[in-house]
Parts: structure tokens; sequence; C-alpha cells
């Protein structure tokens, strides 16, 4: 059976960057495609190694987001400036992967006097290239797209016209099955050509706009399948099916396939699989696939893996680029024995499901480390999400703390620090801050190093963070930070006819209620609880008087304007940058105020959200090297990465906020500041956001003044204690329904859940 090229796409739901920090050398990992046991820790103990060559390909246009394997080869489009037709030439590029050298040949028209681009392309083993192709008129008023065929001498064998079958639908990938049949996918359907390239119909999902096609493959028995998609309201699934070209209709469809991004013809298995984490083989008709290894134990970030495929001596390649760096390549992976390979000391990171930026980290590490090794230990599964995963992923998570499976350092993002600390699970950073020579104490915000001080404990250093605040008008909040619950439903009170956020449930309002409060129900350290309190109820009959669900129609008015008309009396604020502020100072007209989240006290709560908070456990037969690698990320340039939010560090903070109130002009080749049309100088990066009923604002430069304010916020913020995803809310949520249908009376409602996480506390301490 001959290879054919591969093609991979995201779904709308996880559509992923791609990350590899290249060498030209040689890489020694691990990773397992088989188990011999498990270690006295509960780590599994792995048989056989993939061990990595990087390579990059030695030509400058070389596109590896579009790049495809297809046989021994590397096939891509590249475009360069053809001076004697002033015009942009695409052509069609092979790169060996057995001698390493690129050829490339020009795409040859038959219609030269058409303005046309290839927009998608599929490549046969022997170098025939499918394409669907875009042309437009001189003006570009009009547009129409094309299937087309090219020879491996890059010139064109057919082009028909499809505008009429696609209409406005979105061209997500095209396939060929071993008879050179063309099947394309968009939009939830796939439509089907013959090797000409005439229409033959096409076939539908799902119309109801619950299903969405992952993916889109030709296995190596030649037949094209399909990888959809379903979400029913409460949990998702992922089916593979076979595509019936004369059937016009989907074939049999094989269950136990997880959820992915990238589904490809197999070697030894039918097809591979690779959910972003881990590479799985897989048969049809098996209930499962069979683990094989982890990207990160070859040294990549799997969530950033553009195309991958396995070649005829069983080596895996991977084709991955790096959208932060631009460091993107080749990496060629080699099945061996375990034994055969160096090993290094392996460090643990538990998380519950935000890998994404963590593998990066990890792989930047783990090459820099002769001695040691990152793996990521995620306890959320994606692949089969239901109502359940969250607290089923927290049990886990609570029982490997407990156990002698214990990770060597925790992501504190999305679990209860409190808990953690009060259960003696988390080692005191302060020694190791103290011997550190790259880093002190004082390099840091105050706030920063305040908000995750525990009992005199430094249980974290946030690499950076986000503030999320309620923010509402003078008149109504005042103009001091803070307020409490009792305030809060008051002002509720005061206003029947408005609503108290912008279209929100109970589920929200319990939230935003309990954000900084649940510390004040439950005292981790003796287990105490005190739910069956009157302040509680109080809750339970304010949240009550919010709808179960939210309907969202088109052509609703926005948040904005429903503000200013007096419908909606607060806004929830999210700053991540200096700009954010503007916005709410335009909506509220210049009388607002950031009151924060009410708190039993009354005292400002402004939510505190970290990026990359890992803490190290008591537990860990490696804190030295878990300190290490805390040390590998605060020390990071932060121009080597991507982060959304305002670093830990003062001396970038206070740069970012110095570089605010700065305008950046826009100037001409000589340095000159342009002007526009009413001599004004023209800023650049300015951004406006904008609604469908036509509210909009466009941010200026920051005020000095706007600049304090938000620093101000960040020396009052801490993270939350009620996240909304774990045990507690889940208790709340399940047996606040009786009041919330009128099946139980408050106190009823009040006295289970108080007993209930009484028990919980108990067993988790």
């Amino acid at each position: 059976m001959r290879k054919r090229g591969i093609t991979d796409f995201g779904s709308k739901v996880h559509r992923r960057g791609l990350v590899l920090l290249l060498a030209a050398a040689m890489m020694v990992s691990m990773a397992a495609c088989g188990k011999s046991g498990d270690s006295a820790d509960g780590t599994q103990v792995k048989e056989w190694a993939y061990v990595p060559e990087f390579l990059t390909v030695d030509e400058e246009n070389a596109n590896y987001y579009e790049m495809q394997i297809a046989g021994e080869n590397l096939y891509y489009m590249s475009y360069d400036w053809d001076e004697e037709k002033g015009e942009s030439r695409q052509n069609i590029c092979r790169y060996s992967l057995t001698d390493k050298n690129v050829t490339s040949v020009p795409v040859t028209w038959t219609e030269e006097s058409m303005n046309q681009n290839i927009n998608r392309s599929y490549y046969l083993e022997d170098g025939t290239m499918y394409a669907i192709v875009y042309s437009y008129s001189e003006d570009y008023s009009e547009s129409a797209q094309f299937l087309s065929k090219f020879d491996a001498e890059g010139k064109q064998l057919f082009l028909q016209d499809i505008t009429e079958q696609y209409g406005d639908s979105y061209i997500e990938t095209l396939v060929v099955d071993g008879e050179g049949r063309i099947y394309i996918a968009g939009d939830g359907k796939v439509w089907l050509f013959d090797a000409e390239g005439n229409a033959k119909g096409n076939i539908s999902v799902d119309n109801s706009g619950n299903s969405w096609i992952d993916s889109l493959v030709c296995g190596k028995d030649g037949k094209v399948y399909m990888g959809f998609s379903n979400y029913d309201g409460n949990t998702s699934s992922y089916t593979l099916c076979e595509v019936d070209f004369d059937g016009k209709k989907t074939g049999e469809s094989y269950k136990g396939v997880s959820r992915n991004g990238s589904i490809v013809a197999g070697g030894e298995y039918d097809f591979l699989t690779s959910n972003g984490r881990a590479v799985y083989g897989y048969n049809l008709g098996e209930e499962k696939g069979e683990y094989l290894f982890d990207w990160l134990d070859c040294d990549i970030n799997g969530n950033h893996v553009r195309q991958f495929g396995q070649l005829e001596d069983g080596r895996v390649v991977a084709v991955v680029q790096d959208w932060e760096s631009n460091d993107s390549g080749v990496a060629l992976l080699t099945k061996k024995k375990a034994d055969e390979v160096p090993q290094k000391e392996t460090i643990t990171i538990a998380t519950m499901g935000g890998s994404y930026n963590l593998q990066s980290q990890a792989v930047r590490f783990n090459k820099a480390s002769s001695q040691y090794h990152i793996s990521v230990r995620e306890y959320v599964n994606y692949d089969n999400f239901n109502e359940n995963t969250w607290s089923d992923a927290l049990t886990n998570l609570n029982n490997d703390i407990t156990s002698a499976n214990c990770p060597d350092l925790i992501d504190l993002s999305s679990v209860n620090i409190s808990q953690l600390v009060a259960k003696g699970v988390l080692e005191d950073l302060t020694p190791y801050l103290e011997k550190s020579s790259k880093l002190n104490r004082d390099d840091f915000v105050d706030n920063i190093v305040k908000a995750y001080t525990f009992d005199d404990m430094l249980v974290s250093i946030p690499a950076y963070f986000n503030i999320q605040t309620v923010v509402g008008p003078v008149s109504m909040v005042g103009s001091e930070s803070g307020w409490t619950l009792e305030e809060l439903i008051a002002l509720a009170k005061e206003h029947p006819d408005a609503e108290l956020f912008d279209r929100v449930s109970k589920q929200y309002i319990l939230q935003a209620a309990m954000m900084f409060n649940e510390d004040s129900f439950i005292d981790w350290s003796t287990g105490e609880c005190r739910f069956d309190t009157e302040e509680f109820k109080n809750i339970l009959e304010f949240v009550n008087k919010f709808p179960d669900e939210v309907n969202l129609e088109e052509g609703m008015d926005s948040e904005p304007t429903r503000i200013q008309n007096g419908e909606v009396l607060l806004a929830t604020a999210y700053i991540y940058d200096f700009e954010r502020l503007q916005m709410y100072d335009e909506i509220f007209q210049g009388e607002y105020n950031c009151v924060g989240f009410p708190t039993v006290d009354g005292t400002g709560g402004h939510a505190l959200s970290a990026g990359e908070a890992y803490g190290i456990t008591v537990k860990s037969a490696h804190k030295d090297a878990a300190w290490e690698f805390l040390e590998s990320i605060l020390t990071q340039e932060e121009n080597d990465r991507f982060r959304s939010g305002f670093p830990t560090v003062k001396s970038k903070l206070d740069e970012m906020a110095q570089k605010a109130v700065e305008p950046d002009y826009v100037t001409d080749e000589n340095g000159e500041i342009l002007k526009d049309e009413n001599g004004e100088p023209i800023i650049s990066g300015t951004s406006t956001i904008g609604y469908e009923d036509g509210w909009s604002y466009t941010y200026r430069t920051p005020t000095q003044e706007e600049v304090d304010a938000v620093m101000e916020l960040m020396n009052n913020a801490k993270p939350v204690s009620f996240n909304g995803n774990d045990e507690i809310t889940k208790i709340i949520n399940e047996e606040a329904e009786g009041f919330f249908k009128g099946q139980k009376s408050v106190d009823e409602v009040a006295g289970i859940i108080q007993n209930r996480i009484k028990i919980y506390v108990g067993e988790t301490k």
C-alpha cells in the first residue's frame, strides 16, 4: 500500500499553537510504549524510549505551518518574488528526509491571466498536489473557489469551479483516497469529488450544530476516515467513522479513539493519534488505543506539533512550529530500549489541566539540564469530559498527594491553596529564596509575595498575574475599595428593575458571592464549618432571585449599552494591562470605582489570577531540582516567551508601567513622526473594542493616573479561595437545587450542605 500524505487540523474547540526549541544535534530523552511494571513510588517503569533527532529545513522560505508528510518527504508551498513579472510566485517544495535536501518547482497555471492563490493542499508520495485555489478579480471585488490538481513538476492538470457548492462555507481541509477520489471538509460537511474533480455530492455530520468535524484522514487501507465530536449539553464524545463515498454517507463507526486534533495512518497500527500530550497506536475495532509515548519525554511540546507520521522504517517524524520564538523544525524519533538510553532523574509536576505553557517551560528546562527531566501529570481528561470530570480529577490529585505517588510540584492555579497549606502539603520556599544566587525576595512585587504567604510560609512565586474585580458607579458603590455581602444584596433591592450584572445565572452570582468568603465558612486547619449560619442562608436566598440559565440571543444590546441605559448596575473587569480601565471610565462616564467582589468583612475583593504559580511538595525527593525549575521560570527573559498579564518581577513591572504612558508614534523611513489629516501625530498600537449594537471604544495611551490606579489594585489583590470548580462548589450546587426548586427549605438545605462539607473537610485533612 502506497503511503499517503497526512492531513491534520484542530477542531473548533481544540486549536493549538505549536512549539519546539531546536537543536541541530541528537538529544536524548525517554518515552514509553510499554510497561514492565510500576516502581516503588507508583510511577510507571518505561520499557521503550523514542530518541529525538532535531533537524532544520535549510531553506529560507520553509513553511512549517503548511508542511505535510508524504512517504519519506515533507512538502510545502513557498513564495518568492518574480522580478521579471513583478509578482509573487508560488513554488512546490520537497524536503527529503533521506538526503536532507530541498528541491522546488514553480507552479504553472493553465490560465496565467487569473489572479490565483493556493489555500489548502494535499500531497501524494510522488509529489502530486491537490489544492483549493482562490481566484480574485483584478480589483479583488469578486472571488471564486476552485479544486485543482498539479503534477510533481508543478503543472496544473485540472481546475474545477466549486464556488456554487461551497457558497460561504469555510473549507478546513482536503484528502485523497486510494482511488484518487477527493474529500473536502468544512462547516460540518464533507464534499465528495471524483478523480477528475467532478462534484459527487456531500455528507452532513449533524444539522443541529452540536457536532463538528475534527479530522479527515486517509488510512493505510486507502479509505478515508472522519473524526467528529458531539456535545449533548452535558457530555461530549468523539467518534471515528469511515466515509462511504459511493453511498454518500458515514460508514462504520469506531469508538475508543481519544479526541484529538491529530490522527494519521500508522504502520504497525491502523492509526496513530495524538491528543497534544501523548501518542497512541489504534487499531480499528479495538476498545481503546495503546499508549506509545509522551511528546514531553522527547523534549517536544505536543500541543505544538503541526504534523506527524510514521516512516517505513518505523521512525516517527514530527513537524513542529514555535509561534512564540519562530524556532521551528522537524524531529525524527527512533524507538530504542529504555535501558540503552542515558537516564535522567524525573521531576513530576501535577496540574489540573493547564499544561500548555507548562509543557513549553518543561521542554526548555529539560533541554538545558543534563541531570533532571520534568514530567507533567495532567489530571483533567479533556478527551472524555463530563460534569464530574473536574471533581474526579481533584479527588485523584488529593489521593496522589497522600500516597507514595505524590508529585514534586503542584500547579496552584486551579486548586484550593488554603486547603493544601492546612494539610501540610506545601514546602516553605523562603529558605530556597534566601540561598538563591539568582533571585531575591525584594525582586518581586510585595503584594504577590504577601498573597502567597500563608502562616509565614511562602508557598509560591508566580511568574505573572491578572486582576479581576467588580466595577460600579460611584453613586451606588461609593469611592472606596471593598464592600460586604449585605451591601451587595441591599444594592440589588434598591434597584428591583435593573440587573445586578449583565445576564448572569444563579451559578455566577453564587461564585461572585463566595469568591473571597469560603474561608469564612471553613477553617481547614480545625475542620470547623459554618454553612448552617444565617450568613450563608442569606446568600442562598439572594442567589435564588437569579435565573437558572441565561439565554443569549443575537441582536441583544451589549453590556456597555445596558449599563448606560440603567438596565445593568455593575460590571466585572478583567485587567491584564494598563489600558483596560479606560473602557470602564467611558462606560460609567468618568464616575466609576473598582469596588471589588463582596467579602464578609468588607475588605477589598480584587481577585489575583496568577500564571505559572507552582508549589514544591513537602514529600518531594527532589526539592532542590524542583526549585531549580522554578528559578528557570522566574529568571526567564520576558521577550523569550508569551505572557498575557503583569510580570511579578518589580523591575519588569516598572518597565511595563513606564512604557505604558509613552506614546508609540508611527514614523517614516527617516524616523520622522507621521501625522494624520488633522496634523496630529499618528500613534501606533491603538485598538478598538466594538459590539454588534454599535457601541465601541478605541483605547488610547494610558495616563499616569490610570497606571497608578491599576498599581493600587495590584497592591490589594489576592488569590481567591472559591474557584467554582472544586468539591465544595459541587456540594453547594447539588444541594442548593432542592431549595432553588422549592423542594426544601433554606434551613434544610443549609443543614445538608453543612454536614456534607464537614465530612469532606474531615476526610481531606
